[in-house]
């Protein structure tokens, strides 16, 4: 699939998963509500308008974001493999230690650098006992 096509099709994939969350297909709406849950560099308007036009896919931490802002799996946000079902907020104890891991890895990327910071405090505290 040409580089083009893939761009396309995470545009389509990302107006869906807006219109499935009743959020409006924006460049500056997306902008600003990634933001706001983005610590990292801010995207600016055409990046997100990028995003929208099938210009431009997100680098992977910023795809992540995306796909638990808008609640859908970030291997089918990037790559339209399977269907897109909502993340289940309860720890299934049926799912491995990586899928866990990576659960609250993402959670962590959401928080604020103060609170990771005292995540990473507590954590130092605790492995010390």
């Amino acid at each position: 699939m040409s580089s083009l096509q893939e761009k396309l099709q995470f545009s389509v994939r990302l107006k869906s998963a807006l219109t499935k969350a009743n959020y409006p297909i924006s460049p500056t709406y997306l902008c600003n509500e990634f933001n706001n849950r983005y610590h990292g560099q801010p995207i600016s308007v055409q990046s997100a308008n990028n995003w929208i036009l099938g210009k431009a896919i997100p680098n992977q931490d910023k795809l992540m974001i995306l796909a638990i802002w808008l609640d859908v799996p970030m291997q089918w946000l990037r790559f339209g493999e399977d269907t897109p079902q909502p993340k289940q907020n309860s720890v299934n104890p049926s799912k491995s230690h990586n899928n866990i891991t990576s659960e609250y890895f993402e959670k962590f990327l959401l928080l604020s650098p103060k609170k990771q910071e005292i995540v990473k405090l507590l954590i130092d505290e605790l492995s010390q006992s």
